[in-house]
């Protein structure tokens, strides 16, 4: 729906069945909350629109009729923040709730041996809640294991199988039930055992399931970047190369400034220029190796083999190109092209490599995530991400040593009490034969000994 008018309004919401209910139109109030929330004009007024939302408010279903200003302020507005949220991932551990799901239950089952996407859809969507389609799932799972060029720059999955290439961006996948996958060794030394003990794990309906978020040890949504358009908001954060992070991680802790980074794709061998602070030229690879022939064995990072192709079949029917010769592999890019007499070519300049499609651009411009308390935040730049990551990261080292340290301690105490219990069994200063559970118990409480609770739910020992 464009930008809304009175009547556009009635229509929309007259072939609306939302709880049998009867939406009343009153008057100015309602038409303005309406284009707030449908209007292409008014973008921006929807970002301030879902900031100023409080978390609590809802709207009361037991009433008869429901006005468009309740409707639109305290119910579309819960599907817009849940839109957003399955859009755009947080700074803290880089993920959308569906890839958060997937690597609790992978956790959950410690998943070393293969399994099946489809078998592993399924184990995730009774573990963790999954509320949305199977397809929605099985796609995340595919992203999270493809390491083709202009894909992930570490995948947390092992992609057995076809998983695609980088000739359809990962389209070219095979069926869920056809490829396997389990966790890559490398997933738990960037997601830490130790940090489960201090992360906040949600409760769906009773069901114990992935945590608020992950806490990972480099700034996770920088090392594979992030798209996603929600109501109001998108996100557009390229990849960038985990040895400069953890370069300037290093940089942070040893008081120093992090160094601006560039983006960077695993296996990528193009050119890549920095424009302007928040923009870069990325060039592909070309040769001239005949007097009206060139070489391209790199396209600029994230264009597809196949697309670059039917744009180069298009310049034959347009009789710009004579012939196109294609050696490229799954994981190599290789095209010979002769060109007509009638196309002007000369060099390989800058004007001849944009007619090409040869030169795009990336711009960091739009870097939007989920900071630590839930909020939609825009970043300047990349080092804004790293450094306010880097105080989380770091209140969560001293959490987790508290919390170790208190795991330690249960456990010291657990050990001291069975010692204690031993030698008093063996040097007959305690009976335990024919005794009932509650008198020994008492005995035991008199000796001194520490009572010890053990937490089945969240596995930590208590003592007191």
């Amino acid at each position: 729906m464009g930008t809304s008018t009175s009547a556009e309004a009635k229509q929309y919401f007259s072939n609306m069945k939302v709880h049998k209910k009867d939406f009343k139109y009153i008057g100015a109030a309602d038409e303005d909350n309406l284009s707030l929330a449908f209007s292409k004009k008014r973008a921006e007024d929807r970002k301030n629109w879902l900031a100023a939302h409080k978390y609590g408010t809802y709207l009361d279903h037991s009433k008869g009729d429901v006005s468009y200003t309740d409707f639109v302020n305290k119910e579309l507005v819960l599907f817009s923040i849940a839109d957003c949220a399955r859009s755009i991932p947080s700074i803290v551990d880089g993920f959308k709730p569906g890839q958060r799901k997937i690597l609790f239950s992978c956790f959950k089952r410690k998943l070393k041996n293969e399994i099946k996407v489809a078998q592993l859809a399924g184990y995730i969507g009774e573990h963790s809640a999954y509320h949305h389609g199977e397809m929605s799932l099985v796609g995340t799972i595919v992203g999270m294991a493809q390491n083709f060029v202009g894909s992930n720059n570490i995948n947390l999955l092992v992609p057995q199988g076809q998983f695609g290439t980088r000739h359809q961006g990962g389209k070219d996948s095979a069926s869920a039930r056809y490829i396997c996958t389990y966790l890559c060794k490398i997933t738990r030394t960037i997601f830490h055992e130790d940090d489960d003990l201090v992360l906040n794990f949600l409760d769906d309906d009773g069901l114990s399931v992935e945590p608020q978020y992950y806490m990972p040890v480099i700034p996770w949504v920088l090392v594979n970047g992030a798209e996603g358009i929600g109501t109001g908001w998108s996100t557009s954060i390229p990849n960038y190369n985990p040895k400069d992070i953890i370069e300037n991680m290093k940089r942070m802790i040893r008081g120093d400034k992090p160094l601006t980074m560039d983006p960077w794709y695993k296996g990528w061998k193009g050119r890549m220029y920095s424009e302007e602070a928040t923009k870069y030229s990325v060039w592909g690879n070309v040769a001239k190796i005949g007097p009206r022939k060139i070489q391209i064995d790199e396209l600029p990072s994230r264009m597809w083999t196949d697309n670059y192709k039917e744009f180069l079949e298009k310049m034959i029917v347009e009789e710009k190109i004579e012939e196109i010769n294609a050696q490229h592999t799954d994981t190599t890019v290789s095209f010979e092209v002769e060109f007509k007499e009638s196309f002007p070519f000369e060099n390989v300049d800058v004007p001849f490599l944009k007619s090409m499609n040869l030169i795009k651009s990336i711009n960091t411009s739009n870097m939007v995530l989920f900071n630590q308390r839930g909020k939609i935040k825009r970043y300047n730049n990349v080092i804004a991400i790293m450094k306010e990551f880097y105080s989380i990261r770091l209140t969560f080292y001293e959490k987790r040593k508290k919390a170790l340290l208190d795991k330690i301690e249960a456990e010291l105490m657990k050990l001291s009490n069975k010692e204690r219990f031993i030698l008093l069994v063996v040097n007959g200063e305690l009976e335990i034969r024919r005794k009932k559970k509650k008198v020994l118990c008492q005995e035991l409480h008199d000796k001194g000994f520490a009572i010890i609770i053990t937490d089945k739910k969240k596995k930590k020992i208590r003592g007191r």
